[in-house]
């Protein structure tokens, strides 16, 4: 992750003529990073689980107007897990989040090549819980299967290296609330969660 924002900080000095993004049209690009995942009670342990991996995305979208495009993203949070063992017994907890996610992207250029931007937007996610214990006579695994939507936003900057090649420092979020069922009320989702992705990013502009 370091070398990562080392390359995009080196990135920006890289130039040295004025170069300016396209006004409008297609883009494309990837980025790595790191992914937080914060898990309120998992799965009724009365445990929390906030864990860090490594994550990536592939992202695509239309830009319309300088200040304004729309944009459409995979998000793969790796496989942040914690382990404990004791007295020959192992137990793992791990959860895996995926989610696609839709946005505009709203951005302030700052100067011919810097822009700030902030992206609203709706997540579909995906996620597993996975609890594993094994010990010397017995073992045993669990899985469990979520999804859902929620509100996403992302904010961060980005450099125009040339008028086709750019780079991106941002930081998105989304939350996982319980769902209320107003007919029956009672929660029909119970997870609370949510999971936040900072990363450094390239993207083409065709």
């Amino acid at each position: 992750m370091r070398l990562l924002i080392s390359l995009m900080a080196s990135g920006l000095l890289v130039a040295a003529s004025p170069a300016g993004a396209a006004d409008r049209g297609f883009y494309a690009g990837a980025g790595i990073g790191q992914m937080n995942t914060e898990v309120d009670d998992v799965l009724g342990l009365n445990y929390d689980f906030d864990e860090d991996d490594v994550g990536f995305k592939v992202f695509g979208g239309y830009r319309f107007f300088p200040w304004l495009s729309v944009e459409g993203a995979y998000l793969d949070g790796g496989s942040p897990s914690i382990k404990e063992s004791r007295g020959g017994e192992t137990l793992r907890l791990g959860i895996d989040v995926w989610s696609l996610v839709a946005s505009a992207v709203f951005a302030l250029p700052v100067g011919e090549r810097f822009e700030l931007f902030v992206k609203p937007g709706i997540a579909y996610w995906d996620a597993e819980t996975r609890l594993d214990f094994s010990s010397p006579n017995f073992s045993d695994s669990f899985r469990e299967d979520d999804n859902g939507s929620a509100f996403f936003l992302g904010a961060g900057a980005g450099f125009d290296v040339t008028d086709n090649f750019g780079l991106r420092l941002e930081y998105e979020w989304f939350e996982v609330a319980p769902e209320w069922d107003s007919d029956n009320e009672e929660f029909v989702d119970e997870l609370d969660a949510n999971a936040g992705f900072l990363s450094a990013s390239f993207l083409f502009r065709f």
